[in-house]
């Protein structure tokens, strides 16, 4: 009961904060996730590395991120910012591969590898959702993006929970259910059509679009995760947030999604 009241807090403290950060405005929104992005990085670097060996500092990782971070808003001022913001994060990175020659103590194939994967799986999810917050007018889409992921992991869960028999994927994560999964789409689909009653750019299709992307790859990218940790014999990826575990734990889904939700958003009102 004392951990499912600490879950509840932290759950709603960690709603409001983002959804506080998308009402208000660009720059809060971009500051708290640069320092979620920092904190994310940090620990999948930490994760990742589990009892390996030695690895760049995610200090120089993050650092190098922040010029990637800011693309969206280099873009927006002008595309010779652009330019530079993506010029900085080429030659940042080529300092830290390089820096490889010089340790005789590390394996470069490994420190490059968890370098790489660190920036495609964290780093450019994060770009992206920032690109979201930068680059389309109507913030009801980032607003939606979240509320449509709380929906489907809340969904999942009550009627996983209840009703859940056949096993999603038990190698991977016993917990998770077909029942869950179906019922959270469901419910993913119903908050959509809601949104799609007051946001009139997408239809109501293209809105049962966004929330189907969303429980499926968000699925994808919640097992991924579960795999992950799975390999490296851990509970959680990290305690920070008590009772959701670590910053993976808690945007696991919002990871591998984002970049889908990004394009399909860019396409479709681009071509509208």
């Amino acid at each position: 009961m004392k951990d499912l009241i600490k879950r509840t807090i932290t759950g709603v403290l960690f709603v409001a904060i983002i959804i506080g950060s998308i009402l208000g405005g660009y720059l809060f929104f971009a500051s708290l996730f640069l320092i979620i992005l920092a904190l994310t990085l940090w620990e999948f670097y930490s994760v990742a590395n589990h009892g390996g060996r030695n690895f760049v500092t995610p200090t120089a990782a993050f650092i190098v991120s922040i010029a990637m971070f800011a693309a969206p808003l280099a873009l927006k001022i002008s595309f010779n910012w652009l330019i530079v913001s993506m010029g900085l994060y080429t030659l940042g990175s080529i300092a830290i591969i390089s820096s490889e020659l010089f340790s005789s103590k590390s394996s470069p194939i490994h420190s490059w590898s968890l370098f790489i994967i660190g920036q495609a799986y964290v780093v450019i999810p994060f770009v992206l959702l920032n690109a979201m917050n930068t680059l389309f007018a109507d913030r009801s889409f980032l607003l939606a993006f979240f509320v449509l992921i709380w929906a489907y992991d809340s969904g999942a869960y009550l009627i996983g929970v209840t009703f859940g028999k056949h096993h999603l994927l038990e190698r991977v994560s016993p917990k998770k259910s077909w029942e869950g999964a179906i019922g959270g789409l469901l419910v993913t689909c119903g908050i959509s059509l809601i949104f799609a009653h007051f946001v009139s750019a997408l239809s109501p299709v293209e809105w049962l679009g966004f929330a189907m992307i969303t429980a499926i790859v968000g699925t994808l990218g919640d097992l991924i995760e579960s795999l992950m940790k799975r390999t490296l014999q851990i509970k959680d990826s990290g305690k920070i947030l008590p009772g959701h575990g670590g910053m993976l734990d808690r945007f696991d889904s919002l990871l591998l999604t984002t970049p889908v939700v990004f394009f399909y958003l860019l396409l479709l009102l681009k071509t509208s």
